[in-house]
């Protein structure tokens, strides 16, 4: 169980960090791909482009964090097979770190970031007044269609590796 928590806690701390990524340093991509409401979508699109090289550099960091999720999710999927984790264990495993991470998205970036400090105003003042600011709810839709489907996930990749392996 602590190995799992760890595994999750590098999967947040890189969550954490890509966000910062999306917001200090490529604003744009950030709102546009991921989650951003549409009024603000809409006003940060009109920020000014940065240099190339700030973009190429946001988006190694953007791959690299990708990766980094890869490789906890291919360590747990290695360690569940090496340990011999029955079906049970390898389900609660799988659904701490999906649901874990969505939990912490929602909290996390949507309700404290977003809606109640209001990060984004503190770097680009141009999205102040913002209604989405104060729309708690604007990806409801995706994020209850995503604790969902990481349910399904964590269920088929525990009957994978313990029952199929």
């Amino acid at each position: 169980m602590m190995k799992t928590l760890g595994m999750l806690t590098i999967i947040c701390l890189t969550a954490s960090i890509m966000m910062v990524n999306f917001i200090l340093i490529i604003p744009k991509f950030g709102s546009k791909h991921f989650g951003a409401p549409d009024d603000i979508k809409v006003m940060m699109s009109k920020l000014p482009d940065k240099p190339i090289w700030v973009n190429i550099f946001g988006g190694l960091i953007m791959v690299l964090g990708l990766l980094t999720i890869a490789a906890v999710l291919v360590w747990a999927i290695v360690d569940t097979v090496k340990f011999s984790l029955t079906f049970q264990q390898a389900f609660v495993r799988f659904l701490i770190l999906f649901e874990g991470y969505k939990l912490f998205d929602i909290i996390f970036f949507d309700y404290l970031m977003l809606t109640k400090l209001k990060l984004p105003t503190k770097v680009y003042p141009e999205t102040v007044g913002a209604k989405g600011y104060d729309n708690f709810g604007f990806n409801g839709k995706s994020q209850i269609t995503k604790v969902i489907i990481f349910f399904f996930v964590s269920l088929i990749l525990a009957y994978l590796l313990t029952v199929l392996v």
